[in-house]
């Protein structure tokens, strides 16, 4: 564990400063999870000894913190996470740490690169390591494509009481958008290539998998998964098939708690036989986030909104991760709501057509999965709603 933090910590260190505003941000999330499964292929720490028997009952609890750094064009996260098994004889040991480092060229185009590690241990121990740059271009602001592409390594205790190395060549594709104000689809494409130094036994694999998030309401998301993917072993070995599939209900009733109930299944034609699983499970995550610190420069003096021929421009200063949305009055609070274009002055704006009047309107940063409300500036003409919270107030003449 204490290299994954040492890593990490060396990769903060080495992020160029930037004079512009910065700010520290602190997370903390812990889940518990509780459920039957069949098998253990599914799940995130046992997978990697499905041959072992295991009781069907499962009970999981996932403490992670992390920290990030946001700036006008640079953003560094880092995290690390455990997950722990209190129900299970001979507890296995996980903890993973991953950073990544993005910087942004343009509205359109962002360089950065992801790199982490995992080490687990059950009777035996295994290590891995992963060092990926990538590409990201946003077509739209609902859209974005991600290539990544880099090394991994693992390392895996033997019967004997040797540790084999494994090195793997590894590249990614993945399309995310939002479809509609309240559906967000994300297909991802893999490609992988290895072999072991010590026996010259080669691996590789693929495969692709498309999810779909609908929200129909602000509190409650649906998500569904499908996946394909083989795997082989020596050239001329037989291939290895899977297939996954999964159902998840989610309530939000505030910001920082999520209630989840999921179901998965997997379905495996393996060399030696098939193999199915099974996984039904809910639980809780409770997630805390704090501003550590920072510096900020301010912003010039203007309008947020300032009226136009036919309508308004909203005009609003922001310099971390994720598109701003405008919702309100004038489109009946749908979520997330209008997106906004980023400028050349660090600024995020957008023309919205509607007639004379006065209209109250929030500003929502969507961030991948992620959503939540943006204070407004202080120069923002705002008022009171009815729940106890602050609304932007914008006049059209």
């Amino acid at each position: 564990m204490w290299r994954i933090l040492l890593g990490l910590s060396c990769l903060l260190g080495l992020l160029p400063q930037s004079g512009s505003a910065q700010q520290w941000t602190g997370t903390a999330t812990f889940g518990l999870t509780g459920g039957y499964q069949t098998n253990t292929y599914l799940d995130p720490v046992l997978r990697s000894w499905n041959n072992r028997s295991s009781t069907p009952g499962l009970a999981a609890l996932t403490p992670r913190v992390g920290v990030a750094r946001e700036a006008r064009r640079t953003r560094l996260a880092a995290t690390v996470r455990t997950r722990l098994y209190p129900r299970r004889a001979g507890m296995p040991q996980f903890v993973r740490g991953h950073a990544q480092a993005r910087y942004r060229l343009s509205p359109s185009w962002s360089v950065g690169a992801s790199g982490g590690g995992t080490r687990l241990r059950l009777g035996s121990s295994e290590e891995s390591w992963w060092a990926l740059p990538s590409v990201q271009w946003t077509p739209t602001s609902s859209t974005t494509v991600t290539a990544r592409g880099g090394l991994t390594q693992r390392y895996v205790d033997t019967d004997q009481g040797a540790t084999a190395r494994q090195d793997s060549r590894l590249a990614m594709l993945n399309v995310a958008s939002w479809l509609t104000d309240r559906f967000r689809t994300e297909g991802r494409a893999y490609w992988s290539n290895g072999r072991t130094p010590t026996t010259g036994a080669t691996f590789g694999g693929m495969g692709v998998s498309v999810r779909g998030v609908y929200w129909p309401t602000g509190q409650w998301s649906v998500e569904a998964q499908v996946g394909v993917e083989q795997v082989q072993y020596e050239t001329r070995s037989p291939r290895s098939r899977f297939g996954r599939g999964g159902l998840k209900v989610a309530w939000h009733p505030r910001t920082a708690v999520t209630v989840f109930a999921q179901a998965r299944a997997s379905t495996a034609r393996l060399v030696n036989g098939s193999s199915t699983d099974t996984h039904v499970a809910a639980g809780v995550r409770l997630r805390a986030q704090r501003v550590l610190g920072g510096t900020s420069t301010s912003p010039p003096r203007r309008r947020v909104c300032r009226a136009v021929e036919d309508g308004v421009q909203v005009q609003i200063p922001y310099d971390g991760p994720g598109t701003p949305h405008v919702t309100g009055d004038f489109n009946g609070w749908a979520l997330p709501g209008t997106s906004l274009t980023q400028t050349d002055d660090g600024t995020w704006t957008t023309t919205l057509s509607m007639p004379s009047g006065e209209y109250a309107y929030r500003i929502r940063i969507v961030d991948g999965d992620e959503r939540r409300w943006l204070s407004l500036p202080s120069y923002a003409d705002t008022a009171s709603d009815a729940f106890g919270g602050t609304n932007g107030v914008c006049t059209v003449p």
